[in-house]
């Protein structure tokens, strides 16, 4: 029986190839070799060109954006006319191989600068904002060529575009625009800015009232520019404001922002009476307000069918101090002060005590105050007084002290009232 004949093995198949074949072969090895060497070292220029630019320049010499990085951080150690030539070099060379970079534009600016040419300079940034309104050191540089020349409006236009495309910026930016609201041009030139509610407001209002110096000028720039949002966070960022500007007696700014926020009534600058208009406000600052305490405090009820709020006080044994405070503003005159309470049982040491004091520039001056037992049942007190035109703000605060007793004292306060004579 005879055995099958095998075909040719698949080397000798590959060997009886011509030798052009594995011309091609060895071409097309080569090729793919070096394609996916040109893909390395590129995404290796990519992922390092910002953080590391030596390493993506040691790839790839020529590639655009570390050239630029590079040339950046030249310029940034030092501008003798060497390193300027360095930079102004690389920063051609970046832009032959992508033009649309502003930070190169932005570099070759810096090196007309530096070279005394701040025209060309100023026509170079200009050119980089168009390319890209989000380099930094392009708006930076604009910033101080329009202050250089005064020019206050084009200083915050470019204050507004560095900080809504680079947050980064805020500890930078913030405290010098805080600093220039001293500046009434600038307040005026920054309302409509802020008007329009840019990203950046609600972080630059919260950095500005922890920070400045005279808070009334932030005040008026806010009325310049109309309302702000009608957003919790907004209203939380004015009763910040209101109570900066109480807390460093600027009380004209504090009456004036006041009314001109949403919701605002002038009613509560006037009287003391435990209604809406005093009592659990949008902001607290302008009206009633219960101080926290360990030993004593108070709570407001809720409102009776005439809107009318009462307030349950309670002060521990041994305890003395504030229970609540409220600014007024009253007009110079003659004036009654009439307080009612009621307590389920008597505490003949325990005691309820109204002060009133006028706020000055120099310091609170007491004006007048009145004490009274904390008795079983209902009682009262009364007291008549006048202001004068050297008291135009006054604080009417309310204090308990709980006695000898053991558990302390508990009152509840049922109305006050401050009425003209």
């Amino acid at each position: 029986m005879s055995r099958k004949r095998k075909g040719p093995s698949r080397f000798a198949a590959l060997r009886a190839k011509p030798p052009l074949f594995w011309i091609k072969i060895v071409i097309i090895a080569c090729a793919t070799a070096y394609l996916a060497w040109l893909s390395f070292i590129h995404a290796v220029a990519n992922i390092t060109w910002d953080r590391n630019p030596d390493i993506a320049l040691y790839y790839v010499p020529d590639h655009p954006l570390a050239l630029s990085r590079k040339a950046d951080e030249l310029f940034a150690q030092k501008q003798d006319p060497a390193t300027l030539a360095k930079v102004e070099a690389m920063a051609k060379q970046s832009l032959r191989g992508g033009a649309l970079n502003p930070v190169a534009i932005r570099l070759l600016g810096y090196v007309a600068d530096a070279r005394g040419d701040v025209k060309k300079a100023r026509e170079l940034m200009l050119l980089s904002q168009k390319v890209s309104r989000r380099d930094f050191g392009t708006q930076l540089w604009l910033i101080e060529d329009a202050v250089a020349r005064n020019d206050k409006k084009a200083a915050l236009y470019h204050y507004d575009i560095a900080m809504r495309t680079t947050p980064s910026s805020f500890p930078l930016l913030f405290p010098t625009l805080t600093g220039a609201l001293d500046d009434p041009e600038v307040r005026v030139a920054l309302a409509p800015i802020v008007r329009q509610a840019p990203v950046w407001l609600p972080a630059y209002l919260g950095d500005a009232i922890n920070s400045i110096e005279n808070p009334a000028n932030l005040a008026d720039m806010l009325v310049k520019a109309g309302r702000l949002p009608d957003e919790d966070s907004y209203r939380n960022l004015s009763n910040a404001l209101l109570g900066q500007l109480a807390a460093k007696n600027k009380f004209p700014a504090f009456r004036q922002y006041y009314l001109s926020l949403k919701g605002s009534n002038i009613s509560a600058f006037r009287s003391a009476s435990l209604t809406k208009a005093t009592v659990n406000l949008a902001y607290p600052a302008a009206g009633w307000q219960v101080v926290e305490n360990v030993g004593i405090g108070g709570a407001f009820s809720q409102p009776d069918g005439k809107g009318r709020f009462s307030l349950a006080a309670f002060a521990g044994s041994g305890e003395r101090g504030e229970v609540m405070r409220k600014l007024l503003f009253l007009e110079p005159g003659n004036y009654r002060f009439k307080a009612q309470y009621s307590a389920l049982e008597a505490v003949s040491d325990a005691e309820i005590r109204w002060d009133m004091q006028c706020i000055t520039p120099t310091g609170n001056v007491g004006k007048w105050f009145v004490d009274t037992p904390v008795r079983k049942g209902n009682f009262a007190n009364m007291q008549d007084f006048n202001i004068g035109n050297d008291c135009p703000t006054q604080l009417l605060i309310l204090q308990a002290a709980g006695g000898s007793n053991q558990l302390g004292a508990e009152f509840t306060l049922r109305a006050v009232d401050v009425t003209p004579k």
